[in-house]
């Protein structure tokens, strides 16, 4: 009985130095204002639908601006490209043959205009031949917007050709992966997210009765949670837009409000900064 009684005692005092040690910490960041680090992080997705052939990186990997992340199968752009090639060459004929058929109907209706102002032909023929020529004119002209539709098509397919190599968009970090070798793809389905180390920032809830203290462009100096990590930061945002009923005022009026906050954006762009890190600013 005096073993457990003794073990018991041990875990009262073991869990009076936790909760000791919690309190002597939060107190120790009262009054201190906390934010929280963030950085550019972009899904990655393809512009053409079709199936993931190859996938090139995993959750961890270091990729570089430009790297191919992964391959979607080219088959059938291959495919579509042939035939927006194919489309151009068949309406690039037919506007050939319609420019000649209107280059034929101008030269028929001046010899036909010469011989209708010396009574040679009727009033009846020479307008048949000018409408014809009329219509020579509006066959060539819609050749003509068929002919710039199909090289758009074309030159838009040969784009769509390249894009089934996934490319990095900047030096970075791969942080999730969405998909799997072998699942087909849809257009704008993102495969990878990226995020930029290089790329990050801590955010600040500032109470509206503090906001005069923090000024755009100042540099102010950040400490991680546990004091070790210092770096300075220099605030590039102060929001205009606030956020409404973070914190209750004390006075028990009536007309006593809710004190809202503004965001204040500290640009580090530490490596030593990861997201979801917890900051603060030291204070003067």
């Amino acid at each position: 009985m005096r073993y457990w009684k003794q073990i018991l005692a041990l875990a009262m005092l073991t869990a009076l130095f936790l909760t000791s040690g919690c309190a002597e910490q939060n107190k120790r960041e009262e009054g201190f204002l906390w934010g929280q680090a963030d950085a550019t992080e972009v899904d990655v997705n393809t512009k053409v639908p079709g199936r993931l052939i190859e996938l090139y990186v995993k959750e961890g990997s270091l990729v570089h601006k430009g790297d191919i992340l992964a391959k979607i199968d080219a088959r059938e752009q291959d495919a579509l490209n042939a035939a927006a090639k194919a489309k151009v060459a068949e309406v690039t004929a037919a506007n050939l043959q319609a420019k000649a058929n209107l280059s034929q109907a101008e030269r028929d209706i001046a010899r036909y205009s010469e011989l209708y102002k010396r009574g040679a032909v009727s009033k009846e023929i020479y307008e048949n031949y000018s409408k014809q020529k009329d219509v020579y004119e509006a066959m060539y002209k819609q050749s003509e917007a068929a002919l710039s539709a199909a090289v758009a098509a074309s030159e838009q397919s040969d784009i769509n050709l390249g894009e089934t190599d996934i490319i990095a968009p900047f030096d970075g970090i791969v942080t999730t992966k969405y998909a799997e070798p072998g699942a087909m793809i849809s257009t704008g389905m993102p495969i990878v997210a990226v995020q930029n180390p290089k790329d990050n920032w801590v955010n600040f809830k500032v109470k509206e009765t503090e906001l005069d203290k923090y000024n755009l462009h100042d540099t102010v100096k950040l400490i991680g949670r546990n004091g070790d990590l210092q770096l300075d930061g220099t605030i590039v945002d102060i929001s205009s837009k606030p956020n409404f009923a973070t914190y209750r005022a004390s006075s028990e009026r009536a007309d006593a409000q809710d004190i809202i906050t503004f965001n204040i954006k500290v640009q580090t762009n530490s490596l030593k900064v990861k997201p979801g890190m917890r900051f603060r600013i030291e204070q003067g």
